[in-house]
């Protein structure tokens, strides 16, 4: 072995003037066949170099990557391992035994090796000064670890990544990006538009007479004219213009920065011109044409949503118009806006007067049939106007910054009341009570607080109360994010992301999130299994929460056949319609009872 003509070596140096040389020679012989061993065991390969650059000793790991045999007068690392005449700097490779002598230091570089199979490895090598009792270099220590395996994985977590990140992101049949995506580059359009002083536009187009394909031919010949008309757009817009698919026969298109109002007709005259020309389907020359809603950065809005909101009702006046035809947002004080009035003058009152309540959804396992959740539902009674929906109020509560004192209410008359099922026994022991979190709530420093004494105050043990925070509030702030759900998460409360697949999180972020649960929008349930775009965000999603060992849970389900496609792909845990509407607390109980009785 390398190793005993080391240690001959080093015999042949030490000055022993006793007659018990030899038994503290068999000692040394013994001590060295006893490490070579120990160092043969090791699973990554060691070497040792001395100052002149010779490998004095390796383990078996070691051996196994050697070059080719060399006789011992050759035995440089750059020769043993690689086959080289001169050392690696000279080969375009980092040399790690030159920056330990020039440095002192540790330090690592990475080698690629082909292997005597012919397989390509990538090695880490870490290099260490070997020094003497005199604190003297004497010579290097170098392992290599294989790190060919750990880097596919990475790539292939990449890749991943990535795609998740197109499927939520962009549309599948057009590659085009989808509503979501919008929205982002309408943000971006409207920064750009404030910095120049200028106007951008939002037009979203509508097919006309989309339906007739539909029903005259079959899903497949409404998808190829839905992707030779997202073809048109794009051909036919300028490099800065921004084309999405909004979803079914609709587009949205971002405008560039303009100064001149009429900029806006022009794009828009462009797109009626592109679809007046036939579309080619089974040898049939269809005309369809097209409607197109505007509006203006910053006449008819100075947010995405305003801006979303005022295209759509501007493209609702082109269809009645009879399409064929582009209209611009005008701003007419209507009902709609006389009702928000309304609603907001009566909504700081409402929750001092306890016009609010709260309705119960069940959250049901398909497996077993029984309940394993329910998600709390504010809803806000009205002496007189009635039963008011939260798409209504909530946003009001949003902006008027009441939705912390609103969210504080839903959190404890939710956990006072699923105790009080507790305690009567009738509900399920494991059963959990699911609220929502809002944004601004979540932004509160004493979140924690707050929760950990609501739950003392109601006695609701920690495990059974699940929070529901929006990918988008996650990812607002990341780094925030991670510290206040790790402190709820040691409380005990369970984490639950809602709309997943609606954000813009990645798998680097989402990973270091302490979750239990990812809840699939509904947005994706309601099309499937026909829309092969949800269908495989649906998957990815579920096989993404499979992959990280959380719960997945889908909202919105009211089919027979969604219900039948999500038990196949594995999601078990569902809410929606098909099973039960939220209802009441006194309704609710009623319905579980049902649920629990063997009749059913």
């Amino acid at each position: 072995m390398l190793f005993d003509r080391w240690y001959r070596s080093l015999i042949a140096r030490w000055p022993l003037r006793t007659n018990k040389q030899p038994s503290i020679c068999n000692a040394w012989r013994r001590q060295g066949a006893f490490l070579q061993h120990v160092i043969d065991g090791i699973e990554d390969p060691i070497l040792v170099i001395d100052l002149e650059q010779q490998v004095q000793t390796m383990n078996r790991a070691a051996r196994e990557l050697v070059a080719k045999p060399k006789t011992p007068k050759t035995l440089a690392c750059y020769q043993l391992l690689y086959g080289y005449d001169q050392p690696c700097d000279a080969n375009h490779m980092p040399c790690p035994y030159q920056q330990v002598l020039t440095t002192e230091q540790s330090c690592k570089v990475l080698h690629k090796l082909t292997a005597p199979d012919g397989s390509e490895h990538t090695y880490e090598i870490a290099a260490s000064p070997l020094r003497n009792d005199a604190n003297q270099i004497i010579g290097v220590i170098e392992t290599r670890r294989d790190i060919t395996t750990h880097l596919s994985l990475a790539e292939e977590l990449r890749a991943s990544e990535l795609n998740i990140l197109r499927l939520s992101q962009y549309d599948l049949l057009t590659s085009l990006p989808n509503r979501l995506l919008f929205a982002d580059r309408i943000s971006q359009a409207i920064e750009c538009a404030r910095e120049q002083e200028a106007m951008v536009a939002v037009l979203i187009v509508d097919i006309d007479d989309f339906k007739y394909i539909n029903d005259s031919f079959d899903h497949n010949d409404g998808d190829q004219i839905i992707k030779d008309a997202a073809k048109r757009l794009q051909d036919y817009l300028e490099a800065q213009e921004t084309v999405a698919r909004l979803g079914g026969d609709e587009f949205g298109i971002i405008s560039a920065p303009f100064h001149e109002i009429e900029q806006a007709a022009l794009i828009a005259r462009r797109i009626l011109h592109r679809f007046e020309t036939p579309f080619e389907l089974h040898e049939h020359r269809i005309v369809l044409g097209a409607s197109v809603g505007i509006s203006l950065y910053p006449m008819h809005g100075t947010g995405t949503d305003d801006l979303l909101r005022n295209a759509d009702a501007a493209l609702y006046q082109a269809k009645n118009q009879g399409g064929k035809n582009y209209q611009y947002y005008t701003e007419d004080l209507t009902t709609k806006s006389i009702d928000r009035v309304l609603l907001e003058s009566n909504l700081h009152r409402a929750l001092e007067q306890g016009e609010f309540v709260l309705h119960y959804q069940p959250q049901l396992d398909l497996l077993s049939n029984a309940l394993s959740g329910l998600e709390a539902l504010v809803r806000w009674q009205h002496p007189q106007m009635g039963m008011i929906s939260p798409l209504r109020f909530i946003p009001l509560a949003e902006e008027s910054g009441m939705i912390t004192e609103l969210g504080a209410w839903v959190l404890r008359e939710a956990c006072r009341q699923m105790q009080t099922w507790r305690s009567n026994e009738q509900f399920p022991p494991t059963a959990t009570m699911s609220v929502n979190v809002s944004a601004r709530q979540f932004d509160r420093t004493n979140l924690t607080d707050t929760v950990q004494q609501i739950l003392t105050d109601t006695g609701l043990p920690a495990e059974l109360l699940e929070l529901e925070i929006t990918e988008s509030t996650v990812m607002r702030s990341p780094e925030g994010s991670v510290q206040i759900l790790h402190q709820l998460r040691e409380l005990g409360i369970r984490i639950s992301i809602d709309d997943f697949g609606t954000g813009y999180s990645s798998l680097s972020h989402l990973k270091r999130l302490p979750l239990t649960k990812l809840k699939i929008d509904r947005s994706f349930v309601s099309d499937i299994p026909a829309d092969v775009n949800d269908v495989a965000i649906t998957r990815a999603i579920i096989a993404l929460a499979r992959n990280l060992s959380l719960e997945v849970l889908a909202e919105g389900v009211e089919t027979l056949e969604q219900k039948n496609f999500l038990l196949r792909e594995g999601c078990h845990t569902v809410q929606g319609f098909l099973f039960a509407k939220p209802m009441p607390a006194a309704e609710c109980e009623q319905y579980i009872r049902g649920l629990n009785s063997p009749a059913a």
